[in-house]
């Protein structure tokens, strides 16, 4: 939520800043009265039912910049009087400049937030901790949060807005326990994401530092999840820099099969070339291999003249004996032919099979006569090959026995 949370911030201060520095000035440009709490009750309360959503945002932008430790509970009150009436650029705003106010007031409020209300009350807690947990270097957004059931819901949004609140602040270092702390599944890989989006904002050099500094013996895998979910970014923004920072790191655990399958699919994206030149670089493992033979398929598919030119004259080489599948499915279509040569070279048995059996096909439906004197030439060929040949072309055995 907080990566909503923050562009919002934004947008609604320079927005609200220019206009409402008009409407809080009078004629004269002198300064307007502060707000007492029952005046900014009901000033508020009149903001929020304002029908139309461009004066109801700067009305509510010039109550924000007029908002007090007195005051704010009583904007608090028209809030929660009429929060089913509240919209998430309406809460956020709000519960966000309370919090820089007097955060732990803010945050009692979030809390005791109607149920009615239960996704705004969300969105309160959210902003509220998150802005509270670059104040004090989290510290009472931590000390809040173990006081509370890790089950439960509250405990999960609060967990999850002060990991974000102390990475915007610059303080990564300070949510790494935090993230460790949480089990390894879908929603903390996207909260380790937001994180790293969040440190790219203010220095993307910072990823970097951040990543290498989290311990390798994390808990739940931290430190892997970490540096692939840095991998998917950095390759986008920076190919270079990426395969220098793994190849810096690529005989250790954590550099493991998933990452290299991001940088694979980041690289391709951009030069495949490049992706598969990398790849056999590598230290051989069934990661890499399996890596290599995507490739192939892919630089095949995007850009098939250069990548057929490279691979005939590369596939010698073991380091690429699984693009050999590939190539060999390639060929069907330039060459079926040369194709079945190549078929003969993959291997795996079932994937030699495989080709074999579709580049015969194809060859048998152009010239007959010559696949029946391939296969009399070939008599030690697979039987689930000449099975399958044999039956999609419909050859009897006395043709070529």
């Amino acid at each position: 939520m907080q990566s909503i949370a923050w562009p919002f911030r934004i947008v609604a201060v320079l927005a609200f800043a220019g206009l409402s520095m008009i409407s809080c000035r009078g004629e004269e440009g002198a300064p307007r009265a502060e707000l007492g709490r029952e005046a900014m009750k009901a000033q508020m309360s009149e903001a929020i039912r304002i029908p139309k959503l461009s004066p109801r945002f700067i009305a509510i932008g010039s109550l924000l910049e007029q908002l007090t430790a007195e005051n704010a509970p009583g904007a608090g009150e028209a809030y929660a009087e009429d929060l089913i009436l509240v919209r998430s650029c309406e809460m956020r705003p709000f519960a966000s400049a309370w919090a820089e106010i007097d955060p732990e007031t803010a945050l009692d409020y979030a809390i005791a937030l109607k149920r009615i209300g239960s996704q705004r009350r969300r969105e309160a807690i959210s902003e509220t901790v998150a802005a509270w947990a670059g104040q004090d270097r989290g510290k009472g957004a931590k000390a809040y949060l173990a006081s509370l059931e890790p089950d439960s819901d509250d405990y999960r949004v609060v967990i999850s807005n002060t990991i974000m609140g102390l990475a915007a602040s610059g303080l990564a270092s300070e949510a790494t326990p935090l993230l460790a702390s949480m089990p390894a599944d879908d929603t903390r890989e996207m909260l380790l994401f937001r994180v790293l989006l969040e440190l790219v904002r203010s220095d993307a050099k910072q990823v970097r530092v951040w990543v290498d500094s989290i311990p390798v013996d994390a808990p739940n895998g931290l430190k892997a999840t970490a540096f692939e979910r840095a991998m998917a970014l950095t390759i986008g923004l920076n190919p270079d820099y990426a395969l220098d920072w793994f190849k810096a790191n690529q005989f250790t655990d954590y550099a493991n099969g998933k990452t290299i399958a991001t940088l694979l699919k980041g690289l391709v994206e951009a030069d495949p070339g490049t992706a598969l030149t990398w790849l056999i670089e590598l230290p051989n493992s069934a990661d890499r291999d399996e890596a290599v033979r995507e490739a192939a398929y892919l630089w095949l598919k995007a850009y098939p003249a250069e990548a057929n030119e490279f691979l005939r004259e590369n596939l010698h080489r073991s380091e690429l004996r699984t693009a050999i599948f590939p190539y060999a499915q390639f060929m069907i279509k330039e060459d079926h032919v040369q194709a079945v040569e190549w078929a003969l070279r993959v291997p795996v048995p079932f994937e030699r099979a495989r080709v074999l059996s579709q580049a015969l096909v194809v060859w048998g439906h152009r010239d007959r006569p010559a696949v029946l004197k391939w296969l009399k030439e070939h008599r030690d060929v697979d039987d689930p090959v000449l099975e399958s040949v044999s039956d999609r072309l419909k050859i009897e055995p006395r043709e070529i026995s």
